[in-house]
């Protein structure tokens, strides 16, 4: 059931996003100064129009306008002796992807397209990785800066091109001596390695290390073998005398 919800809410986001990106266009229409207008657009009104009117979220087509001046005693009607309307233009636009299209009604009551400009897609923002032990507060401490989002996947790309674990050790090393990692990240880092005892030895080199010492238990899950899980759990009970004093 989740399943399906899941699918369904990522197929109706994807639908939304592909309408927001197809309702993209806008239309300029530049009317008589001096004039009341209607404006009807694919049967959309616009009432109370004066010389200019802009309409945006369009699919790219073509359009049908209905233009509608509105006179009155004092108006263009002046001497007809009552209010009234005249259909100046009846036709259609054709607007691109993406583009503003600038119309205007010409004297002879034509719609004349004078400019079409190319719009540029939305630009979409970046996340902003804040630092993780800024995030945490004191409570972990601040040894001198918190660890980039940007240098722990750099580690991880060096780590994947060293050929050997003694040379992803040496660039793991240096990442973990000079921030402040979380134990997930030293889980990371370890099942970047061939085999379980350097994967022993960097989680012993990363215990003093890490800034969430009691979810450290977590490295356990990077190690193949028991006999190697059970050293681990000795070496973090040593480092924990209080711990050890309990059990």
């Amino acid at each position: 059931m989740k399943t399906t919800f899941t699918l369904l809410t990522v197929l109706t986001l994807s639908i939304l996003g592909m309408d927001a990106q197809a309702r993209s266009s806008k239309l300029h229409l530049n009317l008589f100064n001096d004039g009341q207008f209607v404006v009807v657009v694919d049967g959309i009104r616009y009432a109370d129009v004066g010389g200019t009117l802009a309409i945006n979220n369009l699919n790219a087509g073509t359009h049908q306008i209905k233009i509608v001046e509105v006179f009155g005693r004092r108006g263009r009607g002046q001497g007809r002796g009552r209010a009234g309307r005249e259909v100046l233009y009846l036709g259609s636009v054709n607007i691109p992807f993406r583009s503003a299209v600038f119309a205007h009604l010409t004297k002879n009551n034509n719609l004349r397209v004078s400019e079409v400009k190319r719009l540029n897609p939305p630009r979409r923002q970046r996340p902003v990785y804040r630092d993780r032990h800024r995030r945490m507060g004191p409570r972990y401490g601040n040894r001198g800066g918190g660890v980039g989002y940007n240098r722990f996947m750099s580690t991880k790309q060096q780590m994947r091109q060293a050929a050997f674990d003694r040379n992803k050790m040496v660039i793991a090393k240096q990442f973990i001596r000079n921030g402040q990692p979380t134990s997930a990240e030293v889980s990371q880092l370890m099942n970047l390695l061939a085999f379980d005892r350097t994967k022993l030895e960097l989680a012993k080199f990363s215990y003093g290390f890490v800034i969430d010492q009691h979810n450290f238990r977590q490295v356990r899950r990077s190690l193949t073998f028991d006999d190697t899980v059970r050293q681990l759990d000795r070496f973090i009970v040593n480092q924990n005398p209080n711990q050890r004093r309990r059990r």
